[in-house]
């Protein structure tokens, strides 16, 4: 992260790119809760907070802040790669450097 941002604003923004794609309304509330909670202990997401996303099948998207795992929510993998990598994905050059780069 390059500039202070709330724990809110930034669960919710996540939330909300993935909520469109995905079926399971629940398991997206989860999604947030986890981003909320993990960037939360911290006070805010600051400069150098690193949110990691794990994605399997078998567990969803896995959530992690700073190292620390946050938990699992379950069966959003293909909505929340969808939200950089389908055809209204949040960042064109993101999708295309990917494409180039791992499938070419």
């Amino acid at each position: 992260m390059n500039f202070k941002v709330g724990a809110e604003k930034m669960a919710s923004a996540i939330a909300e790119s993935v909520s469109p794609r995905a079926s399971d309304k629940a398991a997206v509330e989860t999604l947030k809760k986890l981003i909320l909670d993990g960037v939360a202990a911290k006070g805010a997401a600051t400069p150098g907070t690193v949110l990691r996303f794990d994605c399997s099948e078998g567990e969803g998207v896995k959530v992690s802040v700073d190292g620390s795992e946050v938990g699992a929510a379950p069966g959003l993998c293909r909505a929340f790669c969808d939200v950089y990598l389908d055809d209204k994905g949040v960042s064109p050059a993101f999708r295309n450097s990917c494409v180039e780069n791992c499938c070419g």
